[in-house]
């Protein structure tokens, strides 16, 4: 089945939905929840934990659900077509609170998280499934996967540059900094982000429907409980399968903590101002469309286990190199000019390089999907995706928590608005932070020379599947 514009459309619309979401949760509800509801922070931290041991629990089984529903939309779709209200309501309900007290801010925090990820997981998990048969061309199903990563990068920028300049932008009431405690900003913010998110996943799920009657069915026969998990349990210990999950581990390891300890890299390593750092970000818009536009030559013609090990050391020199330079007096300055052009196009290509190992690695899961299908003659993309689903999560959160046992270990001061650091406490963050992103890049370096199969294995396997279709 060749690609089409309405698929690649169909995939922008579910990444810039999903974008919009993780924006919100990664990057504001902790903070608003703490600090502008009032919620003590550990119980905010418990909350999202307990909602991850749901994940681990909702992810594998929506995606052994939906490779396995028989109904006349398919094994997907009622899927995406449930999700689409629960996930506008729930995430809009989550910053428009009502008055509680502790425990009760506490219940309805988990009870709204919960839902919104299980939720957001009939999406995503069956939406991700369709990528193999929707794009069985070993290119094509990783411009699929580049549409949706860059959609997702893109908006997800956007909505994160007009919280600041908008939303959260200060005021008379709300001066020097204090816009962030604007609880009308977060709940205005919520309204708009989930009407879009409303549309964007009506659009994502629309537009696929009409290859419903091309994508394959259930199994003939349902297995039993105990063979089901038998099944799973060979599919999951596929080795490439296991090489890709532990790729993904520790590389969204070093993503997470870079991500987490971004804010604190930029004002108090390099120096610059918030009106600095907002120009980065601004300028990381570019970033999406840059991937989005570079990734198919890049690939073309190319096996996707040497460019994505490429792209991996380019990942690992964009962050740590500049940290180390610096540290040894090699680097523009902190103060001028050329240090902020030089990390602004250094910001731009390292959410550019997210994007592609985000895209490339997604496309190389869809690979082993037709593998195991070859072997074992089941489609098990759902199975499959969410188990990746499951791991970005998993290690996002794990990368959060490097974060801040880091900045444990180097004595970062607690009351850092209004410290002054050291020289000492400023060197030591660097260290940590290069060092710990550049362990985790070279784990994931290694992880991939264990990666077997190429475009030839593919293609073989996509024959042999056409031949018994």
């Amino acid at each position: 089945m060749a690609v089409d514009n309405r698929a690649r459309l169909a995939f922008a619309f579910s990444g810039a939905a999903q974008g919009l979401i993780s924006n919100g949760i990664l990057y504001f509800l902790l903070i608003y929840y703490s600090q502008v509801l009032g919620l003590d922070a550990s119980l905010a931290g418990l909350a999202l934990m307990i909602a991850m041991i749901f994940d681990a629990v909702s992810d594998p089984l929506v995606g052994r659900w939906s490779d396995r529903l028989r109904h006349r939309l398919g094994r997907r779709h009622p899927f995406l077509y449930f999700s689409i209200v629960p996930v506008t309501l729930t995430y809009y309900l989550l910053w428009d609170v009502p008055e509680l007290s502790q425990t009760g801010l506490f219940f309805y925090l988990l009870a709204m998280i919960i839902t919104l990820r299980v939720c957001l997981t009939a999406h995503v998990v069956p939406f991700s499934a369709l990528t193999p048969e929707l794009a069985p061309d070993y290119d094509e199903r990783t411009a699929l996967m580049s549409a949706s990563n860059s959609s997702f990068w893109f908006i997800s920028t956007i909505m994160g540059t007009a919280m600041y300049a908008y939303w959260l932008a200060d005021n008379a009431d709300y001066p020097d900094g204090a816009g962030v405690l604007r609880q009308e900003g977060y709940i205005e913010a919520g309204l708009v982000t989930a009407v879009v998110v409303f549309f964007a996943l009506s659009a994502a799920t629309h537009l696929t429907r009409k290859y419903i009657p091309r994508l394959s069915g259930p199994p003939a026969q349902s297995a039993s409980v105990s063979e089901g998990i038998r099944q799973a349990g060979d599919t999951i210990k596929d080795k490439n399968f296991v090489v890709i999950g532990l790729y993904g581990v520790f590389f969204g390891c070093a993503m997470g903590t870079a991500t987490a300890l971004w804010v604190y890299i930029q004002p108090y390593f390099w120096g610059f101002d918030s009106g600095q750092i907002s120009i980065m970000l601004f300028g990381q818009l570019l970033s999406a469309l840059i991937a989005y536009a570079v990734l198919p030559t890049m690939t073309r013609g190319r096996d996707k286990k040497p460019v994505l090990i490429s792209i991996s050391i380019l990942a690992l020199l964009i962050n740590c190199l500049p940290i180390f330079l610096a540290l040894f007096n090699l680097f523009p300055a902190n103060g001028t000019t050329s240090l902020f052009y030089t990390m602004f196009v250094l910001g731009i290509a390292q959410v550019t390089v997210i994007v592609i190992t985000a895209s490339l690695s997604s496309s190389i899961l869809a690979d082993v999907v037709d593998a195991r299908a070859v072997d074992t003659g089941r489609r098990e993309e759902g199975l499959l995706f969410s188990v990746q689903s499951f791991i970005s999560k998993v290690a996002s959160g794990i990368g959060v928590s490097i974060a801040g046992m880091v900045l444990t270990l180097i004595s970062f001061p607690s009351d850092s608005l209004s410290t002054a650091l050291i020289p000492e406490t400023v060197s030591n963050l660097g260290w940590a932070y290069a060092g710990t992103l550049g362990f985790f890049f070279v784990l994931s370096i290694i992880t991939l020379l264990f990666y077997s199969a190429d475009r030839a294995t593919h293609e073989k396997n996509i024959s042999i599947l056409d031949s018994l279709s």
